[in-house]
């Protein structure tokens, strides 16, 4: 065939798809990343200044203390943040910082930075997609649609295209280590290592999906011995962020301990006042005494007990409050659909209006468990074979956790919702080939 038609490149297979009309796709798909980053870093330097007259990165104003990091970075070309007159090494894990820093060493434009992370990003992601899909042998069609996944929800796209928070990172991250599980590439445990140790870094919430994943892998493999690589990369990324503990803050940093500032976010969730706040209103607007620490608490892992010691003293008196909680963060989880997380206006009003981006997620994301269930419940010996059901199991289960267990706002759900989708998506294709 000579001429590009749509109905070739609906029904051939992804593995005869002429590589001129892959390469044509590719060009148009970073010319959508580039204009959305451009008007989406228009959009976000309006709420939080974030350039210049001369476009040039302001990074102090970065928020999420990841400013603090890189401006110190730049100046002094050291890894620390101060709270209360306190000097923390581990307060953040570095991914955002570190890569911001990076891409300001080349330019520090702030369109440069925002579009050159976003080309790596959803290039990456571009390419785990062809490569996975390719690998079954499925269409092209299926490899547009699953491509396309981060892009077409207005929020879970601008959660994307961020960077000033971690998240941006999971929601590309994520969905592209689940296809690699569920495909047949040759190479996807290299990959899938690396993806792993990189996710490390991004935030300490993901450490349950980097334990649990490659040994699931390893159970499930009986194989290749290239299973063992992701369990190995994840382990070295754990040993390299306690040692870096250690050096700075004299304490191996790991599970709880692997950000000192963990027990002082999860004084927030300990609270009795958490419930007249989550999820409507910012969890930073709960009232926290932290203006009267004690003489003693000097250090950041001072900081970190001290909060941790309140914390303990909160459950044991608050066990029932705190389990109520729990649910009010689950009902959010599953059925929020409201903007979450505001903060007051200048009348002292909050935004909580309809998200359209966030009600046609959760639905997918409901639809999705509910069809995990049903496939459990009808023929289990089929669902234990299907290696999408297990993996879609664990990344669920374990990215939740974490955030049941302290708090979710809507961007912290972006990832596992685009792995839902991705499930979702599957299972339709299926559902069609056998009509």
């Amino acid at each position: 065939m000579n001429k590009l038609s749509i109905s070739y490149l609906i029904e051939t297979p992804l593995n005869q798809i002429k590589k001129k009309w892959l390469i044509t796709y590719f060009f148009f798909y970073l010319i959508l990343i580039i204009f959305a980053s451009f008007l989406y870093g228009y959009f976000l330097n309006t709420n939080l200044n974030l350039y210049d007259k001369e476009f040039n990165l302001i990074s102090e104003n970065i928020p999420f203390s990841n400013g603090e990091i890189i401006f110190n970075l730049q100046n002094f070309n050291k890894y620390f943040t101060e709270f209360l007159n306190i000097k923390f090494y581990l307060q953040k894990t570095p991914a955002i910082p570190i890569l911001v820093y990076s891409l300001s060493l080349i330019s520090e434009n702030f369109f440069f930075i925002i579009i050159f992370k976003n080309l790596i990003f959803f290039s990456l992601y571009f390419f785990v997609a062809y490569i996975s899909i390719k690998s079954i042998h499925k269409k092209f069609s299926l490899f547009l649609v699953i491509s396309l996944i981060p892009l077409i929800l207005p929020y879970n796209l601008g959660v994307a295209l961020n960077f000033v928070y971690e998240d941006c990172l999971i929601a590309i991250i994520l969905p592209s280590i689940f296809l690699l599980l569920i495909t047949d590439y040759d190479k996807k445990y290299l990959i899938i290592s690396v993806l792993l140790f990189i996710l490390y870094f991004v935030k300490t919430s993901v450490l349950f999906l980097i334990l649990f994943i490659p040994l699931i892998i390893i159970m499930i493999d009986k194989k290749s011995l290239k299973k063992y690589l992701p369990l190995f990369f994840s382990l070295i990324a754990i040993l390299i962020w306690g040692t870096y503990g250690s050096l700075k803050a004299n304490k191996f940093s790991i599970l709880s301990n692997s950000s000192s500032f963990n027990s002082y976010v999860m004084n927030f969730a300990l609270n009795e006042n958490f419930h007249k706040y989550y999820p409507n209103k910012s969890t930073d607007l709960i009232p926290i005494d932290n203006k009267t620490l004690p003489k003693y608490v000097d250090s950041e892992w001072k900081f970190h007990d001290y909060f941790k010691e309140k914390n303990n003293e909160y459950l044991k008196e608050n066990l029932n409050r705190y389990i109520a909680d729990s649910f009010i963060k689950i009902k959010f989880i599953f059925f929020g659909v409201h903007r979450d997380g505001a903060h007051p206006d200048e009348n002292g009003n909050f935004n909580n209006k309809l998200r359209y981006s966030q009600l046609i997620s959760k639905i997918i994301l409901n639809l999705s468990i509910i069809i995990l269930l049903f496939k459990f419940f009808t023929n289990r010996s089929i669902f234990f074979k299907d290696k999408k059901n297990i993996y879609f199991i664990v990344i669920l289960f374990f990215s939740l956790l974490p955030h049941v267990i302290v708090w979710a706002t809507s961007k912290h759900l972006i990832g596992v919702i685009n792995v839902s989708i991705i499930y979702f998506i599957f299972i339709l294709s299926n559902i069609k080939k056998k009509i």
